[in-house]
């Protein structure tokens, strides 16, 4: 890449999105100089590490929850309420949805992922996707309601990763909470939950889901929904004219894995499909030095990375340091991930911590888990006054 500088006149920053990447850059506002720096965001941003808490109870709607613009102010960034409908790099022009053009020296996305289901049916049971964030917060109302009435709800969180793990156990926490049954069952297409975990681990894990009264059923494909229930294909029935079954529902939960968000075709990028935006080591799109990506919404040309908040962080300082570095002409710094990162889950009373082949469960690791959350609100990113 060239070191060139974008422009001679007053550069213009744009940062288009409000994730963690982003809401991390606006502390280092003066690294930019003399340039303009503008955050161009939806709305409201959730703190992703406690949203399943959130669903269980543990955590009320306002905790983890901030107004970007506000931060943005508070650091000296002019905010602009906004969606970004299209771009064209060439001409360093976005445009959103409400017709606004900006002009860019820079551009920075971080538009964050999406959780794709299939379309619901009516009638049929309610359907929910994990992402955003606000959707959780809705159907934690909804339930809380039918919860009130006496009713005992059959629901199917659909995914064997740790997001369908954690939410099939949280949603066991709402009902205790609410002193309220419910029917929760765990399904996978996969012939084991948390693909990749030590095996301890997953042992570990199903006799805590067996604790909590979470069944799970393993190679399951499902398809759609139907009136009563979901429609799926068995990993050893999974062709032929009666190779389509039923299981009934009246709620459906969709968390088998995040998706890139939808619309980035639209913006003229290189894409990798299924992934999102294709960057290089620098955060840079190829063929376009003056924009970069980070966060859910960008992959790594020759590396793949879970969707985790540690590599946001990380991803973050690397795309400071670049920005500024584009802004005054000089090289560029690759982002290099950590090669053994920490993940833990929330069950409830109980958390999963993994780190390459060592894990270990129990309260402790839960502790752990809200220790590093508050750590994110701790440095004064998230505060909120």
């Amino acid at each position: 890449m060239t070191p060139a500088s974008p422009r001679a006149e007053r550069p213009r920053l744009l940062l288009v999105g409000a994730g963690h990447v982003h809401l991390q850059l606006l502390r280092h506002r003066r690294r930019f100089g003399d340039a303009e720096v503008m955050l161009v965001d939806p709305g409201g941003f959730w703190h992703a590490g406690i949203a399943a808490g959130m669903l269980g109870g543990k955590h009320g709607a306002s905790e983890g929850r901030l107004d970007p613009a506000r931060l943005a102010t508070r650091y000296g960034v002019t905010p602009i309420r906004g969606r970004l409908a299209g771009l064209d790099p060439e001409a360093r022009q976005a445009r959103l949805e409400d017709g606004r053009t900006l002009d860019f020296s820079l551009l920075s996305l971080n538009l964050g992922s999406s959780s794709r289901c299939p379309p619901p049916s009516s009638p049929g049971p309610r359907v929910w996707a994990i992402k955003p964030i606000p959707r959780l917060l809705a159907m934690r109302h909804s339930l809380e309601r039918e919860f009130a009435r006496g009713l005992a709800p059959r629901i199917v969180v659909v995914g064997g990763g740790a997001s369908g793990v954690e939410i099939a156990c949280q949603l066991r926490e709402l009902a205790r909470r609410s002193g309220a049954q419910a029917e929760i069952l765990l399904v996978t297409r996969d012939e084991r939950l948390l693909e990749g975990a030590p095996a301890g681990a997953v042992r570990w894990l199903m006799r805590h889901l067996a604790r909590q009264e979470v069944r799970v059923r393993f190679g399951v494909n499902v398809s759609g929904h139907a009136p009563g229930g979901l429609t799926f294909t068995a990993a050893d029935h999974a062709w032929g004219e009666d190779s389509l079954q039923w299981l009934a529902a009246d709620h459906v939960v969709h968390a088998a894995g995040l998706a890139p968000p939808e619309g980035l075709e639209r913006l003229g990028l290189p894409l990798i499909p299924e992934r999102g935006l294709a960057v290089e080591e620098t955060l840079q799109s190829p063929g376009s030095p003056d924009v970069f990506a980070a966060g859910d919404c960008a992959a790594l040309m020759h590396r793949v990375l879970p969707k985790l908040i540690l590599h946001d962080l990380q991803q973050a300082a690397v795309l400071a340091d670049n920005l500024a570095a584009r802004l005054a002409g000089k090289p560029l710094t690759p982002y290099v991930p950590r090669r053994v990162a920490v993940t833990i889950l929330d069950l409830g009373g109980q958390g999963l911590a993994i780190r390459g082949r060592r894990w270990w469960g129990g309260r402790l690791a839960l502790a752990w888990k809200r220790r590093l959350d508050r750590g994110v609100f701790d440095r004064g990113l998230f505060d909120r006054g």
